[in-house]
């Protein structure tokens, strides 16, 4: 009795195996339809690898060329340099040593004043600004002009050797860069390179004229500010008495070609 119930239940237990069977099955063939999508999926991505690394190349070769261009560029910036200098000498060559000279013969100096300017508001500003950045002061702009400060002390001398120092470049980028503890990056290493040059063509180019001239440093902190002797720095306030002088002031043959530019008291 007991024996014909057990056989009675085999064909139960066999359809319940098949059916797990199937279940199986089943699953399998899910596993293989989603390993086939995934070598699908990786076969479409080779294509896409290739163009990776083309990419890649294009963007190389481009790099490669931006820096051929800023090697040509700077190379360009050295001979106009050069040239702008040669073309300096030869009219300071061209003016007399007298006194009495006219606005028009006198005209070069006034050149070279303006490029003097340009050195003081727009490169040299420019050239301290990683250091400024490595600071982080509290007053930005008060750092800023003791910092251009002792760049002009150190490239037109101090008014006790009359104003017309040989500029030390050595001490240019050491003060740029904090003695070597900041980095320039290759446009500021570019500036640093161009300002140095600048000033020693501007050097040049003052001493050559046969003209007496000076850089004028000597402004006493607390003077009043006379608008037909000083230029105020960015910020400082007309009425202020003076704090100390940022640029030096340039005169030749007895004029006043550039205003000295001073940082001013502030307020309160």
């Amino acid at each position: 009795m007991l024996f014909n119930r057990d056989k009675g239940k085999r064909p139960q237990e066999v359809s319940i195996r098949l059916d797990g069977l199937d279940t199986l099955e089943s699953r399998i063939r899910k596993l293989e339809a989603a390993a086939d999508d995934q070598r699908a999926a990786l076969a479409a991505l080779d294509p896409l690898g290739d163009r990776l690394i083309e990419l890649r190349m294009r963007q190389e070769r481009a790099e490669e060329r931006a820096r051929t261009l800023e090697t040509a560029v700077a190379d360009t910036r050295r001979v106009l340099d050069e040239q702008s200098e040669v073309l300096d000498l030869v009219r300071v060559t061209q003016v007399a040593e007298r006194d009495d000279l006219t606005r028009e013969d006198f005209l070069v100096h006034y050149e070279l004043a303006q490029r003097l300017r340009a050195l003081y508001t727009q490169r040299m500003p420019d050239l301290i600004q990683p250091r400024l950045t490595a600071e982080r002061p509290r007053d930005v702009v008060r750092r800023q002009a003791q910092l251009i400060s002792r760049l002009c002390v150190v490239l037109f001398g101090p008014d006790e050797q009359g104003g017309l120092g040989e500029p030390d470049l050595a001490e240019l980028a050491r003060i740029a860069t904090d003695a070597g503890v900041v980095g320039l990056d290759a446009r500021h290493q570019r500036l640093l390179e161009r300002v140095g040059t600048e000033a020693a063509h501007l050097f040049r180019a003052m001493t050559g004229s046969g003209h007496a001239g000076h850089f004028d440093f000597a402004v006493e902190p607390g003077t009043p500010v006379d608008s037909e002797e000083h230029a105020l720095w960015p910020s400082c306030e007309a009425g202020r008495p003076v704090a100390f002088v940022v640029c030096p002031g340039y005169r030749a043959a007895g004029r006043r070609l550039l205003e000295t530019f001073v940082y001013t008291e502030a307020t309160g």
